[in-house]
């Protein structure tokens, strides 16, 4: 039994060469009574999620294979009912995340259409409804008015229904990858041996990726509690850049670069420069000295660094030392060469 059925008792499927044949061994019937209905839908639910990773993978899908898809998803939705939606509990840490520009047009799209998939909700021993996912549908109906939403009822306990709703998110291409990060911490949670090259073959994700989006948790708490309310503010590899500059010692600076990049400031790539860029060296005070002839200023002579200013009160004196002084320096060239040479 693979990890993903050991975590949620989910049907796998494989799809071999010949999709066709494949496609015509996924035709589960759903029992119309109970427990047994139930059971049923849960098990068509977690054939589809699936089966669409294995689609995901391929780089040519056979119409076979997507007309079956579609009519797995058709015989889902006929088997959903409809429910209260202010009979339905939300979860914390289970929601996935949307921009605003996205709910509304998720928003405008379920008030012209049919909802295509329905949400899905598992009883709570309380009696409760609890959602396991669609979120973001529940919240644009409350939002158009309406009082009730199709559902289905999945048969899981909490670990499985958590597991199968981050399963079900991560299919999601709008994910944010501290989403990602969130959802396989929790997998870590509730699942302590798992290791992170079983997370990436359930996942289909590479172990590097999977590794790069657990670097968020060396962020600081401060960027970590940002990211909570604005999860798409940082990418894994950003995030994996700032959490090593975090940890050799430069957490302010990193906490810094955030905040001005929460703010609009700059953007993640210039985020990433501000966090690595070394302080500059404060610059040293120009030295200055004066010359005297007589209570007069002969010469107002300037250093800064590695350049020296000369001011004379005329330019025929500046003329006469700047010859005196060609020759001062042609014979220190000449020593300095030499000891060069001998050195």
């Amino acid at each position: 039994m693979s990890l993903r059925d050991r975590m949620a008792k989910g049907m796998s499927i494989t799809l071999t060469d010949d999709d066709e044949a494949a496609a015509a061994s996924m035709k589960p019937t759903v029992p119309v009574t109970g427990p047994g209905q139930t059971m049923q839908i849960t098990a068509l639910r977690r054939q589809i999620e699936d089966l669409k990773t294995e689609l995901a993978k391929r780089d040519d899908v056979s119409v076979a294979a997507e007309a079956r898809l579609k009519e797995m998803e058709e015989q889902l939705m006929s088997a959903a009912s409809d429910v209260e939606i202010s009979e339905l509990v939300e979860v914390p840490g289970r929601r996935r995340y949307m921009s605003p520009e996205k709910k509304l047009e998720l928003r405008e799209n379920l008030r012209h259409n049919k909802l295509v998939h329905p949400v899905v909700i598992r009883r709570r021993p309380d009696g409760t409804k609890e959602i396991v996912s669609g979120h973001n549908r529940i919240d644009e109906y409350k939002a158009l008015g309406r009082a009730k939403i199709k559902a289905v009822f999945e048969d899981s306990t909490e670990d499985e229904a958590a597991a199968n709703a981050f399963w079900a998110n991560l299919l999601q291409s709008d994910l944010t990858d501290f989403e990602k990060y969130r959802g396989f911490k929790q997998m870590q949670g509730r699942f302590p041996a798992i290791t992170q090259a079983e997370m990436a073959e359930q996942s289909g994700l590479s172990e590097a990726m999977i590794s790069y989006l657990l670097a968020f948790d060396d962020l600081p708490s401060e960027v970590l509690s940002v990211l909570n309310d604005q999860p798409a503010l940082i990418g894994s590899h950003a995030g994996k850049t700032l959490a090593g500059l975090a940890k050799n010692g430069r957490t302010a600076e990193v906490i810094a670069a955030v905040g001005q990049l929460a703010e609009g400031k700059i953007d993640q790539a210039q985020a990433v420069k501000l966090a690595s860029a070394k302080p500059a060296k404060a610059a040293k005070a120009a030295e200055t000295v004066k010359i005297k002839a007589g209570k007069a200023d002969y010469c107002v002579m300037r250093r800064a660094a590695n350049v020296v200013r000369l001011q004379f009160k005329s330019d025929e004196e500046a003329s006469r030392v700047q010859a005196a002084l060609q020759k001062v320096l042609e014979a220190e060239s000449a020593c300095f060469t030499a000891a060069q040479r001998n050195s």
